[in-house]
């Protein structure tokens, strides 16, 4: 597994486990969405890795946007 699938495995456990002290709330998950962004991608590379990091943190945005808890 490599570190960008470690990353979100990581921030998916700690999202749950805030859904369950405090509930849903708007804009669920974006704050680590952008942090994963900015973090492992480079906006002018456009390499296979580079585009299956944009696949997962997508993927990832899109598990937070349909999450209910």
């Amino acid at each position: 597994m490599n570190k960008l699938n470690r990353a979100i495995t990581t921030q998916q456990v700690k999202l749950v486990e805030k859904v369950k002290k405090s509930g849903l709330y708007e804009n669920f998950g974006q704050t680590e969405v952008r942090k994963l962004e900015d973090k492992f991608i480079d906006i002018s590379d456009y390499t296979d890795e580079m585009n299956t990091n944009r696949f997962l943190i997508e993927s990832f945005n899109g598990w937070c946007v349909n999450y209910c808890g």
